[in-house]
């Protein structure tokens, strides 16, 4: 019997920054700086709609595992906070389907990392020299296949935390 792995569709927030304004990502406000949204609206998700793989079973049966990978271009605009310090987060907001374990490897800009959704991982750490962030990252995904009922949207996101 052959089961078909639902897709995903892999999108970046678009988001804008909001002077003065905490973002609400679900993650903790921090002690040491304002937390902003960054405008990702020049990130492009390469291939956007991923049709998932069923990872190939263990000592079971079968495996519940589904993953695919992509390669996101990433462009942040960090104008307003140019001369500051600061850290930048991806996140990936709690959807409704199964929790998704994302992992990426960059082109070294952005630090690699890992991150489940609902939470946010660092992605840089320092001095904000220039106006644009770039970076290409490859990205794979993973989740229960069993959970998935078809179709699930992602949007990740990107948040800035500078310091005071």
């Amino acid at each position: 019997m052959t089961r078909i792995a639902p897709a995903f569709v892999v999108a970046c927030a678009l988001l804008t920054p909001s002077a003065g304004t905490q973002a609400q990502s679900g993650a903790e406000p921090s002690t040491t700086g304002q937390v902003f949204r960054v405008d990702d609206s020049g990130t492009v998700v390469l291939d956007p709609v991923l049709q998932m793989q069923w990872q190939p079973a263990g000592r079971s049966a079968s495996s519940p595992l589904v993953s695919a990978s992509t390669r996101v271009s990433v462009q942040l605009n960090l104008l307003p906070w140019v001369g500051r310090n600061g850290r930048i987060y991806m996140t990936l907001p709690r959807a409704s389907g199964p929790t998704v374990r994302a992992t990426w490897q960059t082109g070294g800009t952005l630090l690699p990392g890992e991150l489940l959704s609902g939470e946010r991982a660092l992605v840089y750490a320092g001095a904000i020299n220039g106006p644009l962030l770039r970076d290409i990252i490859d990205i794979k995904l993973e989740a229960d296949g069993a959970r998935l009922s078809g179709s699930e949207a992602l949007t990740f996101g990107f948040e800035i935390e500078v310091d005071p």
